[in-house]
């Protein structure tokens, strides 16, 4: 019974099960708490955890399992698209825009999904790349169809890599206030002059540099995130041979909120790509993955969570480990000193201290909110930072130390954090979907080693 369930490899059975719930459960109210919503966020999160704890009895894909993976991921992106078809892709579509090719855009990738699936001969090579060629389309209509989404994240991003090409430090300017009189539900009081909100930009470096291109080359730095999405997904497609990594893609690919990320302007394609490539790398050797890693680490203010799991896998390369460490910390250090020391203050302000003043947000969907809600107490950011310590030690102990293992150790960690966090939106569980996603498509399928030499 044991070794018939181990064959079936419940880690990506679960996690497979796991995507499309959160999926689900982000598109009911856009990331937004609802008890509907939450109690999907919540079968999502027990789906996770019982990959996660399971990932270490799970062992490469088997035949059977690889099948139960596809047919898992294929109900998946066809409920996916259903709710691509049923409702807005973005929360900003003008009006005089018709959804017509955005709905033909997913009934085309499901028709290309399928069509790998039963393994069609003539479309057995290209299905997946049209597949790809499809969302990044999709994506460049989402852009026109909502060309200036009315959110903060869009305008500070404008405002810092204007500034940035000015040669004026991004961390040290003030951008408008579009909120009018409901801006004090959205920034703490302290950070609140007049109709200016004085912190700069709030991700670390990387978050900004690498959106820069979009901006300059297409006038939107959206169009960096679309980039690094498609690239992202081609990393998760072809880091294995069998069909559920490619599957596991366009899971992520079709994930009902995934447009409404892009036209947001927020941030997560850019982790999610360094995540993948870390991932991706990570096959090959701790050394190999190192530089990535070390850009993954300083992306997101969320991602060093997920440093145990990158310490892990230094012990992959006994020999050296030291090598592979020195690397991540130069390429993190490279990333965000320079910033760091242009004005120390500003730095500090905008990307540490501000995380820790953001008021509570009632609408976050989070099981803190449900809490609050009914009476149990307000929570700070504090859970979401214990919940990440302990996600991080547990999964060290349930995961096997493999590139599959690194990812979904990720996934986990980032879900307990957000899921009791005081902020948590559309945005963030995309990433996790993304994390598991990775952690699918990094497992070997049948006839493949776990650690592999291109």
């Amino acid at each position: 019974m044991f070794v018939r369930l181990r064959s079936l490899n419940p880690t990506a059975a679960s996690f497979a099960l796991s995507t499309a719930t959160l999926g689900h459960a982000i598109q009911i109210s856009s990331g937004n708490f609802t008890p509907h919503a939450l109690w999907w966020m919540g079968l999502s999160f027990a789906f996770c955890l019982f990959g996660a704890l399971t990932h270490r009895f799970a062992g490469s894909l088997s035949s059977d399992g690889a099948r139960l993976v596809e047919v898992l991921l294929m109900l998946g992106i066809l409920w996916n698209v259903t709710q691509l078809m049923t409702a807005p892709p973005g929360s900003s579509v003008t009006d005089d825009v018709s959804l017509v090719p955005f709905f033909a855009g997913c009934m085309a990738i499901n028709a290309l999904a399928l069509l790998g699936v039963l393994k069609v001969g003539f479309a057995r090579r290209w299905w997946f790349p049209a597949a790809l060629l499809v969302g990044l389309l999709l994506g460049i209509w989402m852009f026109h169809a909502s060309p200036n989404p009315p959110i903060d994240v869009v305008v500070v991003h404008n405002e810092a890599i204007d500034a940035f090409l000015k040669g004026h430090d991004p961390y040290r300017i003030s951008f408008p206030n579009i909120y009018g009189d409901d801006l004090r539900y959205y920034y703490n009081p302290a950070v609140v002059f007049g109709n200016r909100i004085g912190f700069g930009y709030p991700y670390p470096p990387p978050s900004l540099i690498l959106a820069i291109p979009g901006y300059v080359l297409f006038g939107d730095y959206r169009y960096s995130e679309l980039a690094f999405l498609i690239g992202g997904l081609a990393l998760i497609g072809y880091s294995r041979r069998h069909i559920g990594a490619k599957l596991a893609a366009v899971m992520l690919l079709t994930t009902p909120r995934g447009f409404f990320v892009l036209e947001q302007g927020w941030t997560e394609p850019i982790a999610l790509f360094l995540l993948a490539l870390t991932t991706f790398l990570m096959m090959e050797g701790p050394v190999r993955a190192s530089w990535a890693a070390g850009l993954m680490l300083a992306t997101k203010q969320y991602l060093p969570f997920t440093g145990l799991a990158v310490l892990r896998s230094l012990l992959l390369d006994r020999r050296r480990w030291k090598t592979a460490l020195f690397v991540i910390i130069l390429t993190g250090a490279v990333c965000i000193l320079p910033f760091a020391f242009w004005h120390p203050n500003a730095f500090m302000r905008s990307v540490v201290w501000l995380q820790t003043l953001e008021p509570f947000r009632t609408d976050s969907l989070s099981f803190l909110i449900w809490a609050d809600r009914n009476g149990y107490g307000r929570g700070s950011f504090l859970w979401a930072v214990g919940a990440a310590i302990i996600a991080a030690i547990v999964t060290l102990f349930t995961t096997r130390n493999t590139a599959s293992g690194f990812a979904a150790s990720a996934a986990l960690t980032m879900f307990a954090m957000f899921a009791l966090g005081s902020k948590a939106f559309c945005n963030y569980y995309y990433f996790v979907i993304g994390a598991m996603c990775i952690a699918i498509a990094a497992f070997p399928g049948p006839g493949e080693d776990e650690f592999i030499s291109r």
